[in-house]
């Protein structure tokens, strides 16, 4: 178990710095954009200007650094997710085992509460609706993962090689998909932020967190397959049950 902890970390350590070099570069415009249009709105409404604590590069390479610890998180949960699921994921190599659950658990965890509550700029939002939008945001992700969990209860129920169980899967995801979308209350802020600044502040936010889980994946199918935990990485099924009893 210790060897696959490692590698979980070494994966989680690749995912934050493919996200913070992701930001560093392709979404850095956007969001310097978004910083200047909060600090030019705080300017138009007379607020108090005040000197911040940290520079802008100490704030920067201290947002990479966050990334990288939360990196290293992430991949020490995906370790032991995927040794606890990887012999049900259909994969007959620990390379596959990874990139379907990566798949998986980037649709559950972001793409679906993304979908419903997208990433703002800073200069979109009311503070005092912050604790509002973090519990409805939350409450997303709660219910993403819980409709994840039934619907994969639900396929083994029916059989993963019925077509017919398949579709029957599929059918129920996209209507519990629709009641998380319809019962969860709307953002209660206006976005009144310039629609071009909001769009590229989306995309480099779902960018950078893409980049994450896809190198989570990679990284840790790549370390599986040539430092397996124990014997050989034809088959996750093995090691990942020999792991989990260690």
């Amino acid at each position: 178990m210790r060897r696959l902890l490692g590698i979980g970390a070494l994966a989680g350590l690749a995912a934050g710095v493919a996200s913070a070099v992701f930001l560093a570069t392709v979404g850095r415009g956007p969001i310097a954009d978004a910083i200047a249009l909060e600090e030019a709105r705080a300017h138009a409404a007379g607020a108090a200007h005040h000197q911040d604590l940290f520079s802008r590069g100490v704030q920067e390479i201290g947002g990479a650094l966050g990334l990288i610890v939360f990196g290293l998180a992430l991949g020490v949960v995906f370790a032991v997710v995927l040794a606890a699921v990887g012999p049900r994921l259909g994969a007959v190599t620990p390379m596959g085992a990874a990139v379907r659950l990566g798949w998986v658990g980037f649709a559950t965890v972001v793409l679906v509460p993304f979908l419903k509550y997208p990433a703002n700029p800073p200069a979109v939002g009311d503070p005092d609706t912050v604790s509002q939008r973090t519990l409805a945001y939350f409450a997303a992700l709660v219910l993403s993962i819980l409709l994840t969990l039934a619907v994969w209860r639900l396929r083994a129920r029916l059989g993963a090689g019925s077509v017919a169980g398949a579709w029957a899967t599929a059918a129920c995801y996209a209507a519990g998909l629709a009641v998380i979308f319809l019962a969860l209350p709307a953002n209660p802020d206006p976005l009144d932020a310039p629609a071009d600044l909001v769009w590229r502040f989306r995309m480099a936010s779902l960018g950078g967190l893409a980049a994450a889980w896809a190198a989570l994946a990679l990284a840790t199918g790549t370390l599986l397959t040539r430092w397996p935990p124990t014997g050989g990485a034809a088959q996750l099924a093995g090691t990942a049950a020999a792991e989990t009893s260690a």
